[in-house]
């Protein structure tokens, strides 16, 4: 995927999570991750997809 065309589904995710609503929008993602691990269709790859989401978004927990 060229960096315009990774762009373009950036910009088109974030303008249907605006016209959906901050209510909608979680449903929405949780929605298309679902259908993008159907077309991806490998395990391995989805689940290594998911943790490299996850990456820095969570807060480290200090003993």
């Amino acid at each position: 995927m060229l960096d315009n065309e990774l762009d373009a589904i950036y910009t088109r995710l974030c303008t249907t999570m605006t016209a959906l609503g901050e209510a909608d929008a979680p449903l929405f993602l949780a929605r298309f991750a679902l259908l993008a691990t159907v077309r991806i269709g490998d395990a391995d790859v989805v689940s290594r997809l998911v943790d490299e989401a996850a990456r820095n978004l969570t807060p480290e927990v200090t003993p």
